[in-house]
């Protein structure tokens, strides 16, 4: 199932693909091996609750609002294989149910923020960036 863009934004399918990026990135930096983790010196849940967070505002701000429920599946099951595979790896990471529960806590604070007037960044920065008359 394709998910179903914002109709009022000029780029919808690069806003889209950014968020995959940074999916990608949050993804690659929750799977690294415990001793190559950079240390941001906050606490994890805190850093686990903020990716999560982001990616859903992120989402939440290019997808059609009926799709949201989709988009928080998609996001809690990326939050939940993360930890599987961190279970699985054998290289200092493991499986924690905290970090799920704060990946669920962010993605649903991301979402909350969501329904704010916020939404619309992506339409207010391609106005901003767009020359007059195009």
């Amino acid at each position: 199932m394709k998910p179903i863009l914002v109709p009022t934004l000029r780029y919808p399918r690069a806003w889209f693909c950014i968020g995959l990026l940074i999916a990608a990135v949050v993804t690659f930096y929750c799977l690294l091996p415990a001793e190559r983790l950079p240390q941001l010196g906050i606490w994890d849940k805190a850093e686990h609750a903020l990716a999560f967070g982001l990616l859903a505002f992120w989402f939440a701000s290019v997808v059609a609002r009926w799709d949201y429920l989709f988009m928080m599946l998609a996001l809690v099951a990326l939050g939940g294989g993360i930890e599987i595979a961190q279970g699985l790896m054998k290289m200092g990471r493991e499986a924690d149910i905290r970090d799920f529960i704060a990946d669920c806590v962010g993605a649903g604070l991301g979402l909350a923020l969501a329904m704010t007037p916020l939404v619309r960044w992506p339409s207010w920065l391609e106005r901003l960036l767009t020359p007059r008359g195009t």
